[in-house]
């Protein structure tokens, strides 16, 4: 993963009771839902699940719950999830509490709610066992959802719309990692959409993530930026940088109208315990614009340990090396997303 959004993993839902009725007590024979389609709530425009259980709370839960699977199955395809799941009753109203995770090529976080997810109707077997039926109105959910997508679209075209008027390199960064942010979720809601959607098609954005990512990356291209030192013991911090800079996509500059990206390793004196020598230092980034504005600055905590003290600034530097190549173009991507 190249990239790390603020809190960005993943697609949850919330299915919430508004002004529901109480769900309906089937009197008599078997209903039609208990194994098969229901012919009062078709598939043609609900989406529908049942569940059954000793008690009828119980059998109330695991519909709704189960109606969430609905919508795992097809998610899946492409994506691995973590979930959690909490049903909640509230002035006699059933609620579904249901987060989902979804990894995948980037994080993404959003919370959509899906009105009119409700518990329609209960039956009980002569055994005992109570099944109940929890519904979702297609055409209902469906629009919220196309909202939803809609408010992200006009939010994509006028990032996309407004970047070439950006005045600084870093701000246009920012504005990409916007778009392909606001992108993910849409695509997120898009898996949804195409569940409820009986023909399978959603809406499709009519942008493509990968064009908007070569985009990001290319903006990240013309961040240019001029490597210093601010303290260093060692005396190769410097190369260590600009290394990592050029592993990451950064071009050096030494204009001075670019970006400072400035570099300083502290260490402290090394101890002794029991036969090994510790080390422990403090690795900090900065970046300045070229009048000099802090844009942003971060620190790592550093500690190495060897058996012969002679070893110590060896390893430390291998640290350093390791902690550049895999932090420093996220850390500079943070940096812009505060711009």
């Amino acid at each position: 993963m190249d990239m790390h959004l603020k809190k960005i993993s993943l697609l949850s839902f919330l299915f919430l009771f508004g002004c529901m009725k109480s769900a309906s007590v089937v009197s008599g024979g078997q209903p039609d839902w208990v194994n098969g389609e229901s012919a009062k709530y078709p598939n043609s425009a609900y989406v529908t699940a049942s569940g059954s259980a000793s008690n009828p709370e119980l059998a109330k839960n695991r519909a709704l719950a189960n109606l969430t699977k609905v919508f795992e199955l097809r998610i899946r395809e492409s994506s691995t999830t973590r979930e959690d799941i909490h049903v909640k009753n509230q002035n006699g109203a059933e609620s579904l509490d249901k987060s989902q995770r979804l990894v995948q090529k980037v994080d993404i976080e959003t919370d959509k709610i899906i009105d009119g997810a409700q518990i329609v109707e209960q039956w009980s077997s002569p055994d005992l066992t109570y099944y109940a039926l929890a519904v979702l109105d297609r055409r209902q959910a469906g629009n919220n959802i196309r909202d939803e997508i809609s408010k992200l679209d006009k939010q994509i075209t006028f990032e996309l719309d407004s970047v070439k008027a950006k005045p600084g390199a870093l701000q246009k960064v920012a504005t990409y990692q916007r778009v392909l942010a606001t992108h993910d979720q849409r695509e997120a809601l898009q898996k949804t959409l195409k569940v409820i959607d009986l023909s399978g098609k959603g809406a499709e954005s009519t942008w493509n993530r990968a064009d908007l990512r070569t985009q990001l990356e290319a903006s990240l291209s013309d961040l240019k930026m001029k490597p210093e030192v601010l303290q260093d013991a060692t005396g190769k911090v410097d190369k260590l940088l600009k290394g990592a800079m050029a592993k990451s996509g950064f071009p050096e500059s030494s204009s001075p109208l670019g970006y400072i990206l400035a570099i300083g390793l502290e260490l402290q004196s090394p101890t002794e315990n029991q036969g090994w020598y510790w080390m422990r230092g403090k690795l900090t980034l900065r970046l300045m614009s070229p009048e000099g504005k802090v844009q942003g600055n971060k620190t790592w905590p550093l500690k190495v340990s060897a058996t012969d003290r002679q070893q110590l600034n060896q390893r430390m530097l291998a640290k350093v090396e390791d902690l550049l190549n895999q932090e420093l173009k996220a850390t500079i991507m943070g940096f812009s997303a505060v711009e």
